[in-house]
């Protein structure tokens, strides 16, 4: 006959368990952690910082600043299937080199496939160019692309718009 355990035990045991429980996952998160540490990857070169402390320090640096000659770009009317691929032209208006860090999409049908790698100096322009693949998007399309960089505004949303005709519209 199994022996009754009383409720103080049940307690302990519990406790106990619990106790190892928490310890071995702290240890298994801490080995991952490190894991992801040693690959992880960085933008080093994007460097905001936005603390209180600093702000007084902020309005005396130099920045970069990003200036879009349109953020919005209709495609207008077009059939399905089709490609469109348009350039985003911006400026860098600040006083300190431009640097993107990231430019991604909202939509794997929305692809960002060329934009500058290379520091823009003050003064200077580039342009995003966007990919648009309207296969099995019939109706109105609004895709966003979302440009990260070192200037104070960091990320900025760029957005691309096209009504999509199918066989049956």
């Amino acid at each position: 006959m199994p022996k009754k355990v009383t409720g103080l035990e049940a307690s302990n045991i519990f406790a106990i368990a619990t106790g190892l429980i928490l310890g071995l996952m702290t240890v298994s998160s801490m080995n991952s952690c490190q894991l992801e540490r040693d690959k992880a990857v960085t933008t080093s070169v994007v460097h905001i910082n936005a603390t209180a402390q600093n702000q007084d320090l902020q309005k005396n640096r130099p920045m970069p600043a990003i200036t879009f000659q349109d953020t919005l770009i209709n495609l207008g009317i077009m059939a399905e299937g089709n490609v469109k691929e348009v350039t985003f032209p911006f400026l860098n208006t600040g006083k300190a080199p431009l640097v993107l860090a990231d430019v991604s999409t909202s939509c794997g049908c929305t692809i960002a496939n060329d934009w500058p790698k290379k520091a823009i100096a003050p003064g200077k322009g580039s342009e995003i160019s966007v990919r648009f693949n309207s296969q099995g998007r019939t109706g109105e399309n609004r895709k966003e692309i979302f440009v990260v960089s070192n200037a104070a505004l960091s990320t900025v949303t760029l957005v691309l718009t096209a009504d999509v005709i199918g066989p049956n519209r």
